[in-house]
């Protein structure tokens, strides 16, 4: 019988992507008790229906505004040290939310703009994460990697983890950022533990790459464009 780790992340896939497999899955679980705390949070301080939408408008609207730059920023930047950075970002946006709710001094419009923030950090966190996968993972078994990854994103951020958020604002309106707080600061600590390989963006050697594919791996000045990434 297989050991569940091994069932979830084939020892064949490399502890590096063990890491930001368990990264992800913390993150995504995080982003998805917001999902639902946001847009409570606003109902419980106005019965205005357009704010109440607005408040899971502005949790979406960031893939759409930053998509594009949050990807040509993740070519140019160490990536690992950007989902690091964006994540403790994440996590100080939220703890100051989190103090305001205790507070009673978080008016509608610092709720709006605390949640844009926090989307707009997902936006580049999930982006850059995403790409780590195929420099950590063999060419054959990207398919199986990003299945595992985009699992995570679908069961946990869309289904299991808005209920649960939901039942915790219902135990304290703070409880759910506070727990989002923790779970992105432990998923910047899991992608902490990563070293990337000095490979290429398929697991291949950044050499072999460009001997096996010169026009697709050759970059401004002859320079693969794997290699800089790594």
């Amino acid at each position: 019988m297989l050991h569940p780790i091994e069932l979830l992340a084939p020892r064949r896939l490399g502890t590096g992507f063990r890491w930001v497999l368990a990264s992800s899955w913390t993150t995504n679980l995080a982003d998805g008790l917001v999902l639902a705390a946001g847009p409570l949070l606003v109902a419980s301080r106005t019965h205005d229906a357009f704010l109440v939408a607005l408040a899971a408008t502005v949790q979406w609207l960031p893939p759409l505004v930053f998509g594009l730059w949050a990807g040509a920023l993740t070519d140019r930047l160490d990536r690992r040290r950007l989902v690091i950075t964006v994540d403790v970002v994440r996590a100080l946006v939220v703890g100051m939310l989190a103090t305001a709710v205790v507070l009673d001094a978080a008016p509608i419009a610092l709720v709006l703009a605390a949640l844009f923030l926090l989307g707009t950090a997902e936006t580049f966190a999930d982006n850059a994460s995403s790409t780590l996968v195929p420099m950590l993972v063999a060419r054959d078994d990207l398919a199986a990697a990003n299945q595992r990854i985009q699992a995570g994103f679908l069961t946990i951020n869309q289904m299991i983890a808005p209920p649960i958020g939901a039942a915790m604002f219902a135990v304290g309106q703070a409880t759910p950022f506070a727990t989002y707080g923790v779970l992105v600061l432990a998923g910047a600590v899991l992608v902490s533990r990563l070293r990337l390989p000095r490979t290429g963006c398929s697991g291949t050697s950044a050499a072999t790459s460009a001997r096996t594919s010169p026009r697709a791996c050759a970059g401004p000045g002859g320079t693969p464009p794997c290699a800089r990434s790594c």
